[in-house]
């Protein structure tokens, strides 16, 4: 039984002591902008593309089997590989956290599927020198307790704790109370602008009941739309009295600011969030936000899907993302054409930098260009001579 399976076994036990642990909770509300950043950087970051690589004599080799089809088309199967990247990396900018279990088939000897889980409440803890990590499932509200060797876990700016990232709220409550005070302000605008528009005096006695049909029976003659003209006729016994109020101001800039403060913790811009920018932008944003995700992704499923002894071959999972994407032709043109002629890519993937259709099997040929040549070969290549 190797250590995995006894760690399983473990955490069936109903009694476990509890050292050094540390508990945390996947409550969240629905801040509108919180969830807009959030939705923008896992957004991007789900268009990663996971490879399963190693090193061996002749270079870098990407392994097509049953691992790598798992990963770039459907981890789980609830999930295509595209909306589980999503799910992990949004949950882990909105709360600090977010895991992935990966799970074995009964001799554990394949992976079978790396489901995300939405938590409620979870804890890792040590019993006897082993990891553990129980959690509250949200889909049926059951508590389960698996190895942490076997979790992958996602964190969003570790700083104090020992296990758990940081929830965006705690840093960012005196931002978000302000910004939804600054809402109301904008709801009561709109309210007040949709009041009392007047007030309607009888000189004579009425009974309420009676007010209000007269009320009524003037707002229909007088103040709706079929009153072309405008204009309203009233006896001696009324009154009508207008009101006029000043319509107050929606506080912009005050609005903006506090946004602005919420965006800069995230770093991520207005123009990102609002889908417009260019090539130095999204690099900026790429660097910044979504290349260290990709790092954290990378290290993280290296490290708890592979063994030490895999992992000292060179076994690794990587995500790579399409830097070019929103590269201009000439960009794009310029950087492929460099990479080819030293035969860096083949054909093929020179063919997909520029958006068009591949060649198949005839366009996976590397090219090298014969104007170049080592420095301390030049005599050699001038004069003609063989070493």
């Amino acid at each position: 039984m190797n250590i995995i399976q006894k760690l399983f076994r473990r955490s069936k036990s109903a009694y476990i002591s509890f050292n050094n642990g540390e508990s945390g909770s996947a409550y969240q509300t629905t801040e509108e902008l919180l969830n807009e950043v959030a939705d923008r950087i896992a957004t991007q970051a789900s268009k990663l593309t996971p490879q399963v690589i190693r090193k061996d004599d002749k270079g870098i080799m990407i392994k097509n089997d049953r691992l790598a089809k798992l990963l770039a088309l459907r981890p789980c199967r609830e999930l295509n590989t595209v909306d589980w990247l999503y799910k992990i990396v949004h949950r882990a900018v909105r709360t600090g956290d977010s895991f992935a279990i990966i799970m074995y088939n009964k001799d554990f000897t394949e992976i079978e599927e790396i489901p995300v889980v939405t938590c409620t409440s979870y804890t890792i803890y040590e019993d006897n020198g082993y990891l553990l990590f129980r959690y509250t499932w949200a889909y049926d509200g059951k508590q389960y307790t698996v190895p942490y060797d076997v979790v992958i876990h996602l964190k969003d700016r570790p700083t104090d704790k020992r296990f758990f990232g940081t929830n965006a709220e705690d840093d960012l409550r005196a931002s978000v109370d302000m910004l939804n005070t600054t809402y109301d302000g904008i709801k009561n605008v709109v309210k007040n602008s949709a009041s009392l528009r007047g007030y309607m005096k009888y000189n004579n006695w009425i009974d309420d009941e009676d007010l209000k049909a007269k009320v009524s029976e003037f707002q229909k003659a007088y103040m709706s739309a079929t009153n072309e003209g405008g204009i309203a006729g009233i006896g001696s016994e009324w009154e009508f009295k207008e009101l006029t109020q000043t319509p107050k101001q929606i506080p912009t800039s005050q609005l903006n600011f506090f946004k602005e403060n919420i965006r800069d913790y995230f770093g991520i811009s207005a123009d990102i969030i609002k889908g417009d920018y260019d090539e130095a932008k999204w690099n900026a944003f790429y660097e910044s936000k979504i290349e260290v995700i990709a790092m954290k992704l990378s290290m993280e499923f290296t490290y708890k899907m592979f063994t030490e002894r895999q992992r000292g071959f060179g076994n690794r999972i990587k995500f790579v993302a399409d830097r070019l994407q929103y590269a201009t032709a000439t960009a794009r043109l310029t950087i492929a054409t460099a990479l080819f002629d030293r035969g860096g890519i083949t054909l093929n993937r020179m063919l997909e930098i520029m958006d068009e259709p591949t060649l198949g099997e005839e366009g996976e040929v590397r090219m090298v260009s014969l104007n170049y040549v080592k420095v301390t070969d030049q005599s050699l290549y001038q004069t003609g001579k063989d070493d």
